[in-house]
């Protein structure tokens, strides 16, 4: 099993891997540590486009019938939606090209 391991000055030996940072078997390679990042980056931008529709639908209540406040709620509802689809379908474009092109081991990648 390989292991990072860290010196730190002033130490008088080294520092194994933590729990569940073990880079070994299916972790090993540099697909899986994206494939997590990306699950991850989506879960954000998800959250935050959410966040946004909602910031703008309680300020289109807020607004108490202010035309500019009304005008700046339904400019971020409507940027919320497009970044909402603009995830969407970046989730859905990733998963179909993880369908089409799987992984191989070793060799090379073309």
């Amino acid at each position: 099993m390989n292991k990072i391991a860290l010196s730190l000055p002033g130490s008088s030996g080294n520092i194994d891997n933590p729990p569940g940072l073990i880079f070994s078997g299916d972790q090993a390679n540099l697909a899986s540590v994206i494939s997590g990042l990306l699950s991850i980056a989506f879960y954000v931008a998800g959250f935050l486009a959410f966040y946004y529709l909602v910031w703008g639908a309680l300020q289109y209540i807020v607004a108490s019938g202010n035309k500019e406040q009304l005008q700046k709620a339904r400019q971020r509802i409507i940027w919320a939606l497009v970044g909402l689809l603009v995830v969407v379908f970046a989730y859905l474009i990733a998963t179909y090209a993880s369908e089409i092109f799987p992984p191989r081991k070793g060799g090379v990648p073309f």
